[in-house]
């Protein structure tokens, strides 16, 4: 069986990562082909490892729809491609690459149901042009969140129709999507399958006071201002402890000027890193201040090396990662709630602190690569299947 993977960069992020472990497991099973259509290919980041469980294509980028479906379909047929993942949302015409080359289409939600509420929201205030118009009209006509919100269901419900299978990351996600889109939830053809998570044999318990935020510098939706603004509350309640960014992105430098606003004095900007193993076994607490998320590797990944999470409530998604005594859940956009929930993990006996590391650790373990591959395999069986 042969199976392609649609994204803009790879690897570059989380969904990419998930993307190699699929292939990696598949090549150790046998009889699949895995192929990854990207517009960027960063060939720096490229393994032997990954070269030789996956064959990339490059494509034309977003910008450039017509150009890129139609170089897609092309690929497909020279491939044999019999199933086609798509990241994100549908290429426009999919339901014609179905017709026409018999493949079956996946759609993979990789954010929160209905995420493309706050990308709607962000398109129409980024730019000069746009900012003016947001001030002048569209402010008034989105600012409640109920357009934005019926565009995305719309958009979900086409993407959902047009391709044969549709992915979220977790079980509430599959039952949110059937409810807001009065689905009938036994024809459904929607599956929760979660980010794998690969367990650590090694996991380095003896942790620095070091609060960490790994991610990108994306304000929108990441909200690092938040994470400033909250340590600004703590630093000076527990003077023994740091906080450490790790990431970049294109509001690097307002959040620079932030810190030095704010006065943060044990703040540091590491930068982007390949390799983030090292921060996470230092790190005693992970933290995300997000406005959403899906189903976040920062999170997983930290616990995975021993860190307790703190994040807000925002998603079902990370109330089921930090649920069961793993971490800590706190209203949505409360900046005092976090500041008071960081000091009180900081001022945990040891004991306390080792039993959430380890509910966490062990959690982490039913989410390993090959749990998680061994589902989309069996997804991608039942599809060709039929």
């Amino acid at each position: 069986m042969k199976i392609a993977f649609i994204h803009n960069r790879f690897p570059a992020g989380g969904a990419e990562r998930i993307t190699i472990d699929i292939a990696r497991y598949l090549h150790d099973v046998g009889g699949y082909e895995v192929y990854v259509y990207a517009a960027r290919v960063d060939q720096s980041l490229l393994t032997c490892e990954i070269e030789e469980c996956l064959k990339i294509r490059v494509i034309p980028s977003q910008v450039l729809l017509s150009r890129r479906t139609a170089a897609v379909e092309r690929l497909m047929v020279s491939d044999g491609i019999d199933v086609l993942v798509q990241v994100g949302k549908s290429l426009p015409g999919i339901d014609g690459i179905r017709q026409r080359t018999g493949c079956k289409t996946v759609i993979a939600c990789h954010g929160e149901p209905f995420w493309q509420r706050h990308a709607i929201m962000h398109r129409r205030q980024k730019g000069f042009i746009r900012r003016m118009m947001w001030h002048l009209w569209n402010r008034r006509r989105f600012q409640d969140g109920t357009l934005a919100m019926k565009m995305a269901k719309e958009r979900t419900m086409r993407d959902y129709a047009l391709n044969d299978a549709y992915t979220v990351l977790c079980e509430s996600y599959r039952n949110e999507v059937i409810e807001t889109l009065g689905l009938d939830a036994a024809d459904a053809h929607i599956y929760a399958i979660e980010n794998a998570e690969r367990v650590i044999e090694d996991v380095c318990y003896a942790k620095e006071n070091v609060v960490l935020f790994c991610g990108r510098f994306e304000n929108w939706s990441k909200r690092v201002d938040r994470l400033l603004r909250i340590w600004a509350k703590v630093e000076p309640i527990i003077p023994d402890w740091r906080l450490v960014l790790v990431g970049d992105g294109r509001d690097g430098k307002m959040l620079r000027s932030l810190a030095s606003e704010l006065k943060l004095e044990r703040v540091s900007f590491e930068g982007m890193h390949r390799d983030v193993t090292g921060y996470y076994r230092k790190a005693s607490i992970v933290c995300l201040t997000s406005e959403t998320e899906g189903w976040p590797l920062a999170l997983t990944e930290g616990q995975a090396q021993g860190c307790i999470g703190v994040a807000f409530g925002v998603t079902s998604g990370i109330r089921e990662i930090l649920g069961g005594d793993c971490g800590f859940v706190v209203p949505p956009y409360d900046e005092a709630g976090f500041a008071a929930t960081i000091v009180k993990v900081a001022s945990m006996d040891e004991d306390e602190l080792m039993r959430i590391r380890m509910n966490g650790v062990r959690k982490r373990s039913g989410y390993a690569p090959e749990v998680i591959a061994e589902k989309w395999k069996t997804l991608f069986d039942t599809l060709v299947s039929r």
